[in-house]
């Protein structure tokens, strides 16, 4: 299996069977293969069917370990030549998956067929940790699992690949059709198959255009799906956000749910690890977030910005700005343009919500030097969320009078007034290096901390309106526009030399692009989308988009890893 595409550990891959091949998210027995899977208990004679599922020992989830060693030691001494699919029992002692992986790695299996899967998404934690433990071990295994239509997005999601339709039947039998809202409401007509194919359709339209966590969120059907989410996000978030590709789209959040995604741990993570705060800060703004996005195109921001420009004058180049907002806690001024999200504004924040932010804007804050001011032009739960932030940094934070919302004409007016108790003074060489800055923060969220300053140094300069031009010694590094960017293989160069950050190492001549198979090493930050370069003996040879997080690179074996755009 060739993966093609990510959203979480979630992927469209493509599958090749000879003179045949086909899609995942799929069906068994439906559009997955020419003939339906043979049975484990009774396997017909290899190549007679697409995928053969080999000879196995069906054991319950709850089996003890006395009869799992029994059935292992069975197991081994079956000869599996001619077999390339394998059943693994789902077990609750999980530490015998490592003897099953053995297996598989020994005969080099295609496919897994999880079993116990409808006792399996009841058992949360289990679901979770199986499925993780196979995704990352095996990058190009493909694994089904026979569970009803309505788990397809969420299993999808956390990895299966394809699903067996044969237990539909059963509600078939029983008269039952499957709805929207099933299990709760069901359907006059037996309608089981066809179900099961729009859902599947629906499942990997979602992937195609990287709304599956979107779809997964309006598919919480039982307390099943609520609860094998909460754990994954909460106990395997790192599981969840390596294989998610980088934002380009606006994510809309629509449940509690949604304030846990992947890219909400990564904003966090990388304002701490990748922001600084420009070296001339002389003082710190705190301002609520907008509906509109970019905030600087909202009404309220270029009110803000109107009434600071008229309290300092040329000392605004000295002012930083941070935004306070629900999910991503802090928005740098600098990053604005990568905070594209929608979210639900009542006013009515949840713990969920005002804890994490605050603790977010103590830590950002520590950034700061001491004796820098903060000024927070605040209401509603913002004002609450930098109070936190206050006694956990222990830093002073001065709040504007607030009456009528924050862009009242009285709100405004004091925060001209507090703004000029201070005396700021900027220069042109301040408002040169702030240009630069705004250029450089974007590209540090996507390289880290530094990686603007070598692709824009103070030597450097930009030409260009729109689509700004990045130079350095007269040689091209990059382009900037609207927080979009693109590195040359020079800039690349830079980057690679200063942080060793983004790379995939090859030793062959780059000729197109990379495929899993020749990957030796890859940095372990790397995640789908990313721009990367390709390093030939620590020589950037060329630059591309990742479509495998950089630890799937290394494990894999099939498909592509890198889509060159540019060769040095």
């Amino acid at each position: 299996m060739e993966v093609i595409k990510h959203e979480g550990p979630g992927r469209l891959g493509l599958v090749r069977l000879g003179d045949y091949s086909f899609r995942t998210p799929a069906l068994v027995g439906v559009d997955f293969t020419l003939s339906p899977f043979n049975s484990f208990f009774h396997p017909d004679k290899p190549g007679d069917y697409d995928f053969n599922l080999a000879p196995s020992i069906p054991l319950g989830f709850y089996t003890p370990a006395e009869v799992i060693e029994k059935a292992l030691g069975r197991l081994w001494s079956v000869n599996y030549d001619g077999f390339n699919a394998f059943y693994l029992p789902a077990l609750r002692r999980i530490e015998y998956l490592e003897e099953f992986f053995k297996i598989i790695e020994r005969y080099n299996f295609e496919v897994v067929y999880l079993g116990n899967s409808k006792i399996l998404v009841k058992e949360y934690r289990y679901f979770v940790k199986i499925l993780r433990a196979l995704r990352e071990r095996f990058p190009n295994l493909i694994i089904i699992a026979d569970l009803e239509p309505f788990f397809y997005p969420l299993a999808v999601y956390l990895g299966v690949d394809a699903f067996d339709t044969r237990s539909l039947k059963l509600y078939d039998f029983e008269g039952k059709g499957f709805t929207q809202y099933s299990p709760f409401l069901w359907g006059k007509e037996p309608n089981s198959l066809d179900f099961a194919r729009e859902t599947i359709l629906l499942v990997r339209k979602a992937l195609e255009s990287g709304k599956l966590r979107y779809l997964v969120e309006n598919l919480f059907y039982t307390q099943y799906h609520e609860g094998i989410l909460r754990i994954a996000d909460l106990e395997h978030p790192d599981y969840l956000e390596k294989y998610t590709p980088i934002q380009k789209e606006t994510v809309y959040f629509i449940s509690d749910a949604s304030i846990r995604r992947p890219e909400v741990k990564r904003w966090h993570s990388r304002v701490l690890e990748r922001f600084t705060p420009p070296r001339n800060t002389e003082l710190v703004l705190l301002f609520p977030c907008s509906a509109k996005k970019p905030y600087s195109f909202s009404r309220s921001h270029t009110l803000y910005r109107r009434a600071v420009k008229e309290a300092l004058g040329s000392g605004i180049s000295k002012v930083h700005e941070l935004i306070l907002t629900s999910p991503f806690g802090v928005v740098p001024r600098e990053w604005e343009w990568l905070a594209k999200y929608d979210i639900v504004v009542t006013g009515h924040w949840s713990e969920e919500e005002i804890k994490p932010a605050a603790e977010l804007l103590a830590k950002t804050l520590d950034k700061y030097p001491k004796d820098v001011p903060i000024i927070a032009h605040l209401d509603e739960a913002y004002v609450e969320i930098a109070k936190l932030a206050g006694e956990l940094s222990g830093r002073e934070i001065i709040f504007t009078r607030v009456e009528n919302g924050t862009t009242s004409k009285e709100s405004l007016k004091s925060l001209t007034e507090t703004l000029r108790e201070f005396h700021l003074e900027g220069t042109k060489e301040d408002r040169t290096y702030r240009y630069f800055e705004n250029i450089r923060k974007v590209f540090d969220f996507y390289f880290g901390a530094g990686a603007g300053e070598v692709v824009l140094p103070d030597n450097g300069h930009v030409k260009g309106s729109k689509m700004l031009r990045i130079f350095v010694e007269n040689q091209q590094t990059g382009t900037f526009r609207d927080g979009v960017i693109s590195v040359t293989p020079f800039g690349m160069q830079r980057i690679y030399d200063s942080l060793k950050a983004y790379w995939v190492k090859i030793d062959f001549d780059l000729r197109g692009d990379v495929f899993a198979v020749g990957v030796n090493e890859a940095d372990e930050k790397i995640r789908p989308d990313d721009i990367v370069g390709v390093v030939r003996d620590d020589r950037v040879v060329g630059v591309g988009k990742a479509v495998l997080s950089g630890e799937e690179m290394v494990r894999a074996k099939k498909g592509v890893a890198v889509k060159v755009r540019k060769r040095a």
